[in-house]
């Protein structure tokens, strides 16, 4: 059998969903030859948070995907909470005109980034799988490019930096030995299932019943995503994970009313595997980003908002030269207190915490813009919410260095500008 012919090229992105398309998008506009591969063929779907805001709704439109997303009809929604009988709703503070969010599955947004960057100008290829590394990833042997099988043979694709996005279970991470690290447990569990015929409203809503939280989000193409979110202690008990479900969102009246006519098309899908991570970002001749490289709760719903954001910071960094050790600086910046966040997110709700912030938020819509805000990205929790809502220090922690001390044996570098 003859050696595959080496293909060249300025960057190899392993994985093409969300943040391996949108780094081939900014880094094919900047000029560079750029190669995305991925062992799925698209569509695809993928376990995944749905909710993008507008901050990310932003970046869909400057990579030039947004119309084609708008075009499957995701409702512009607001946020509502409900609780014992009361609830607020709040917008976001407008980003490029925006103050809502959108909900859609991978399987569509997945596929609209594919195309997009290869409008761009990269070379995607679909169904391949990486099986190795060009050079072993130290100082002395960098990685210079990846070998690969796919429907047609043997692949080696050979580049001065191979970017490892493909997910949690990332190869390109297990090969260079870039472990998960800071990593922060979960007490939750989240599980949802996809409907059709659901009665439509321009809110994400979440009801707290506590332990529990159930919400419903209108999506793209009049589907549906319906989820609950609740102690991982109750998983023994669960037997059949489909009747619980039913069982637990037909017990919420405000959300089991909008289900009557409605069918649910899929099975309960979900996982108890929710600790959140970093790894190490870069190396000689690697990098990874998305999910790959860190990972938060669900509940903060910043999975497909992180990709993109560090996909436009890396590519900036690659193509300047600093990504060794600029990328790792900046990540630390932009993402410790949200992270410090999600320690909250990821425990069960109480009845009495709840309580204190819908007193809070009901009385006072600036601060009931700001909490929704903090998902946006736009405001900061320790500063601009936390400290105006009654008790809530006490759940949370009282600052993000409380919160992240017994994570933080191993710190990433401290940007110099943060």
């Amino acid at each position: 059998m003859t050696e595959p012919q080496v293909r060249h090229y300025d960057a190899v992105i392993v994985g093409a969903r969300a943040a391996g398309s949108a780094l081939a998008i900014h880094l094919a506009r900047k000029g560079l030859k750029v190669a995305a591969v991925d062992r799925a063929t698209f569509p695809s779907d993928i376990l995944s948070t749905h909710v993008i805001y507008p901050n990310t709704i932003a970046r869909l439109d400057d990579m030039g995907v947004l119309d084609a997303v708008m075009a499957h009809r995701p409702p512009p929604l607001y946020t509502a909470w409900y609780h014992e009988g009361r609830m607020f709703v709040a917008p976001h503070t407008p980003i490029a005109g925006r103050d809502w969010a959108i909900c859609v599955r991978r399987i569509t947004l997945d596929g609209i980034m594919v195309e997009g960057a290869r409008k761009a100008g990269a070379e995607v290829i679909e169904g391949v799988t990486v099986t190795g590394l060009l050079g072993t990833g130290t100082e002395d042997d960098p990685v210079r490019g990846v070998t690969a099988i796919g429907e047609n043979g043997p692949l080696t694709l050979a580049a001065p930096v191979v970017i490892g996005a493909d997910g949690v279970n990332s190869t390109i991470a297990r090969l260079v030995h870039a472990e998960r690290k800071r990593v922060m447990p979960t007490e939750t569990m989240l599980y949802f299932a996809y409907w059709t015929g659901v009665k439509t409203r321009n809110t994400q809503d979440f009801f707290f019943e506590p332990p529990w939280v159930c919400a419903h989000f209108p999506a793209d193409d009049g589907h549906h995503v319906i989820t609950m979110n609740g102690p991982l202690t109750k998983r023994a008990e669960i037997k059949n994970w489909d009747e619980y479900y039913m069982d637990l969102i037909r017990s919420i009246p405000g959300l089991a009313a909008r289900l009557d006519g409605a069918t649910k098309v899929s099975r309960v899908i979900g996982t108890p595997r929710l600790e959140g991570y970093y790894r190490d970002h870069t190396g000689p001749g690697w990098a990874l980003v998305g999910d790959a490289a860190h990972f938060k709760h669900p509940a903060g719903a910043q999975g497909i908002g992180d990709a993109f954001h560090a996909a436009e910071v890396l590519a900036e960094m690659i193509a300047d030269g600093s990504w060794r050790t600029a990328y790792p600086a900046w990540r630390e910046a932009d993402s410790r207190e949200f992270y410090a966040f999600c320690k909250h997110l990821a425990e069960p709700p109480g009845n009495d915490g709840t309580r204190r912030l819908m007193d809070a938020v009901i009385h006072d819509a600036n601060l009931a813009r700001n909490l929704v805000d903090v998902w946006a990205r736009t405001v900061k929790p320790w500063s601009d919410v936390i400290p105006h809502i009654p008790g809530m220090a006490s759940a949370t922690g009282a600052s993000v260095d409380e919160v992240l001390a017994p994570f933080e044996g191993e710190r990433l570098p401290l940007a110099a500008t943060a």
